[in-house]
């Protein structure tokens, strides 16, 4: 009797409406099981930065489209280089030429997100890593092309598994809503990002704190985010990436008692349900799980690909991008409360 009725419970059941979210789940999975086998340079960027290319209301992308992305990350990475490589020895021309790079980069609205990720990621890192030495800054702009390259091949072929759908139209037209701006609101989201990683891109500068690259890139990631230009979602996007961070280091020790490439897909399977079944509903704070899941492979993809110390280094790696997180949703919450302060003063 309970069997027929089990059957007959996942014979009912809505798969369709459940394809976005197997789609990302494990999407992500196949992806982190290419990369952990290929074990290229910077691997765990290609995991993280696909979430983008498979997240809710994210369509497909052309071949025409793909190829542009690809022909643009690298013109934007050849000039990064020549850039870096030829003024990074006058900090008084090279971080105001930077900064504009970056204002501008956040500003316009002819790159697509991803795109424009991937290229604040490379402005970012590569000046930062010819600190240390102009020749692995021009190996590591390259391993960032390819990684590209990989997010978007991999994920464009999850997307022939799990074709798009009519469930996805409803989180695509949310993400549209989200995304429409006028001049002067992306401007002013422009330089707010500016005004937060000023600071850290001077710090990382002046002390060439190449140690804690993962702060820097993590902060760019989230600062492409909508969710943060929402002051309301501080605390539970600092509870979620703090969970996302938790899960990485149970993860990754449960990972030493197995360690088997199964088993670590395995675990991401099951973190990806865990945050993607509120990632893909209605709830409140839904996008701020997407993060918290990127904390998750971030945190457990740089530590895996770790050849010593990895045991203390999922800690510091939790500790980073804590640190990373509360400083952002701090920083978002200063600027914002003098923001509304200024309103207020030209309203009386």
């Amino acid at each position: 009797m309970l069997d027929k009725l089990s059957v007959l419970t996942i014979s009912n059941y809505n798969w369709k409406a459940s394809k976005p979210l197997l789609r990302y789940v494990l999407g992500i999975s196949f992806v982190l099981l290419i990369t952990s086998m290929m074990e290229y340079p910077l691997a765990h960027l290609t995991t993280v930065l696909s979430i983008g290319y498979i997240a809710p209301g994210t369509k497909p992308l052309s071949l025409k489209q793909g190829a542009q992305f690809l022909i643009v990350l690298i013109v934007i990475n050849f000039f990064g280089y020549i850039f870096t490589s030829y003024l990074i020895d006058y900090p008084l021309v090279f971080m105001p030429l930077m900064c504009l790079g970056l204002l501008w980069t956040y500003y316009t609205d002819k790159l697509a997100l991803m795109v424009k990720l991937f290229a604040i990621i490379s402005l970012v890192v590569i000046p930062m890593i010819a600190l240390e030495s102009s020749v692995i800054s021009g190996f590591v702009a390259l391993s960032l092309v390819f990684n590209a390259f990989m997010a978007l091949t991999l994920t464009q072929l999850v997307f022939l598994v799990f074709p798009w759908s009519d469930a996805d139209e409803v989180f695509a037209k949310t993400q549209q809503n989200v995304a429409k701006k006028s001049e002067i609101d992306r401007f002013r989201y422009a330089r707010n990002i500016l005004f937060i990683l000023m600071p850290v891109l001077f710090l990382f500068f002046i002390f060439n704190l190449n140690g804690g690259l993962l702060v820097l890139i993590f902060i760019t990631i989230l600062s492409v985010s909508p969710v943060l230009a929402n002051a309301k979602f501080g605390a539970v996007f600092i509870a979620a990436n703090i969970l996302g961070g938790l899960f990485a280091i149970l993860a990754y020790n449960l990972l030493v008692i197995v360690p088997l490439l199964a088993f670590m897909i395995l675990l991401a399977l099951i973190v990806g349900f865990l945050f993607g079944k509120k990632l893909f509903s209605k709830y409140k704070f839904a996008p701020v799980f997407g993060t918290g899941f990127t904390t998750f492979l971030l945190i457990l993809g740089s530590v895996t690909a770790a050849e010593m110390d990895a045991g203390e280094k999922v800690w510091s790696r939790l500790s980073q991008i804590t640190i990373a997180v509360i400083y952002v949703v701090i920083a978002f919450k200063v600027i914002h409360y003098f923001e509304q302060k200024k309103m207020k003063k030209g309203n009386e």
